[in-house]
């Protein structure tokens, strides 16, 4: 009968009723929890099959959630570089341990305060760890099918040493001037970096060989044994050797140089076949005597305690072996050659308007390093034919307007950044920077369809469609704010007004069963 309808329909009222209050209670608890998206009650009739039209049955009210997953929150800055946002469509994808195994499921949320754990691994408040795509040097993904979710792993920011870049091109320009004399030498000083981040002082002499002509030697810097200049076929322009003492050679020490062996000797013995250079009272008089043993002009002493090679357009190759002499720094590096020069010269020919009009030196090459870091390439950058964008020869002093090179000495890691693309990128202290990670997002054909879970996180289901993986700025996926997290999407004067129409509401339908009750009570009253 429809007095007991009634009664149901309005119990049916009051659990509605109650289910709203306790979205709009859950609303208001994390209206400051990052990430978080409101809840709201949605109602529907439920009707009951009327068995004729001059009779009703009362059938009541249904409950349901809406989720308002897609809605945006406002982003608010943080101090921390790694708390993160989501501008536009796209999730974070999330897994409970750093080290998800294939019954680990793979959530997804809005909440972006992530920070490195005891490992180095970015997790959020929530304990759940962000994923990313390993990426190489450039920046791509390493992964090879980067649009399933096992392509992720966790993002780890303290696995990343220290880097070094050793100097692999110079960029330099100058004015060389027009009125110097033929044999006048301007020397610029470049400094530049091994592979282990050392760094050294490589010394360009420029000479004027002719009108409009200038030619380059290099000296070979501290630490290194030969430094050869080429031309852009690879043909020796210029060479030159370089033996550093640090000490008086001992007695029957030997270094061979252009196939004669030298023995250094202080009491007038020395091995059969050996040419004896005599031990002098100091270093200066033993490399004089050196010099003087080998009679070739192409070695000299330089300074007090070094040995220059310098090859001559006309010389053979010549071999030299410090190997057997341990006061010479490049003896650990043991033998090397001085080649003969095959390239032409000069080294640059300028045009009457005082621009290049052609180069014979490309490259710059650094052998044998003390320090145990590979041999250095470098490519030489001095301007391009018929512009005054490098060197130039005009009137004037000999000016250098820049120098450029590519190197940088040993940085430790000093942090991160991430980029809108989702890119994560190490920093460290010497400028030097190095991709990571990308971060991606994860988008659905109907968000609001996701299924929550304790944590602020997501997992899929039949309504919201599947996974696709995308990165941040692409195919419909929002940017990523580094620095900034999402407030969450709870307006507390909305919360408020549904209260009170969620109480009113409340409140009207239990007078439907009080007034039920009493119209039951006077029925029963009928038959008394």
């Amino acid at each position: 009968m429809s007095l007991y309808g009634a009664m149901f329909s309005g119990v049916s009222g009051l659990n509605a009723e109650s289910q709203a209050l306790g979205t709009i209670a859950d609303n208001i608890s994390n209206v400051n929890t990052i990430g978080y998206k409101d809840t709201s009650a949605r109602f529907s009739t439920l009707v009951t099959q009327q068995a004729t039209t001059n009779t009703y049955a009362p059938g009541g009210v249904n409950f349901a959630r809406h989720s308002n997953i897609a809605g945006q929150g406002l982003l608010q800055g943080s101090a921390s570089p790694t708390d993160l946002a989501v501008s536009g469509q796209g999730m974070f994808v999330v897994t409970n341990v750093a080290a998800p195994t294939s019954s680990d499921p793979f959530l997804y949320t809005r909440a972006g305060s992530f920070t490195p754990d005891q490992n180095g691994n970015l997790r959020n408040t929530a304990g759940f760890y962000l994923q990313g795509w390993a990426t190489d040097a450039a920046g791509d993904p390493t992964a090879t099918n980067v649009s399933v979710l096992t392509s992720l792993e966790t993002v780890n920011v303290s696995g990343v040493s220290g880097s070094a870049t050793p100097t692999s091109s110079v960029e330099l320009g100058a004015n060389l001037p027009a009125t110097a004399a033929n044999g006048t030498t301007k020397i610029t000083n470049v400094q530049v970096f091994d592979s282990l981040g050392v760094s050294h002082d490589l010394a360009f002499n420029w000479t004027k060989s002719g009108l409009n002509q200038w030619d380059l030697t290099v000296t070979p810097p501290s630490g290194s044994a030969l430094v050869t200049v080429t031309n852009s076929s690879s043909q020796p322009y210029a060479a030159a050797g370089l033996l550093e003492f640090t000490d008086q050679p001992s007695d029957g020490d030997t270094i061979v140089i252009g196939g004669t062996t030298y023995e250094f000797d202080s009491n007038a013995s020395i091995t059969g076949g050996n040419t004896a250079v005599t031990i002098g009272s100091d270093l200066a008089t033993t490399l004089a005597n050196l010099v003087a043993g080998v009679g070739d002009a192409r070695v000299a002493v330089s300074g007090t305690t070094d040995i220059a090679i310098t090859q001559t357009s006309a010389g053979a190759a010549l071999a030299v072996n410090p190997s057997n002499t341990s006061a010479i720094t490049q003896s650990a590096t043991g033998a090397f050659t001085v080649p003969a020069l095959t390239a032409s010269t000069p080294g640059v020919s300028f045009n009457g308007d005082g621009t290049p009009s052609a180069f014979n030196i490309a490259n710059v090459n650094i052998y044998d390093w003390s320090t145990g870091a590979t041999d250095s390439a470098i490519t030489l950058d001095v301007g391009t034919v018929d512009l005054s964008d490098g060197l130039t020869q005009f009137s004037g002093d000999y000016n250098v307007t820049f120098i450029n090179q590519n190197g940088v000495k040993f940085g430790t890691f000093s942090g991160v950044s991430i980029s809108e693309e989702g890119l994560v990128v190490a920093l460290f202290d010497n400028g030097e920077t190095l991709p990571i990670y990308k971060v991606p997002l994860v988008t659905f054909a109907n968000a609001n369809g996701l299924t929550s879970r304790t944590g602020n996180v997501y997992i899929g289901s039949d309504v919201s469609g599947s996974p696709v993986l995308r990165s941040a700025k692409s195919g419909g996926a929002g940017a990523i704010a580094a620095g900034a997290l999402e407030n969450s999407t709870v307006d507390l004067g909305t919360e408020f007004t549904n209260m009170i129409i969620a109480q009113r509401a409340y409140s009207a339908t239990s007078r439907v069963i009080t007034t039920a009750d009493e119209m039951l009570d006077d029925l029963v009253r009928i038959k008394r």
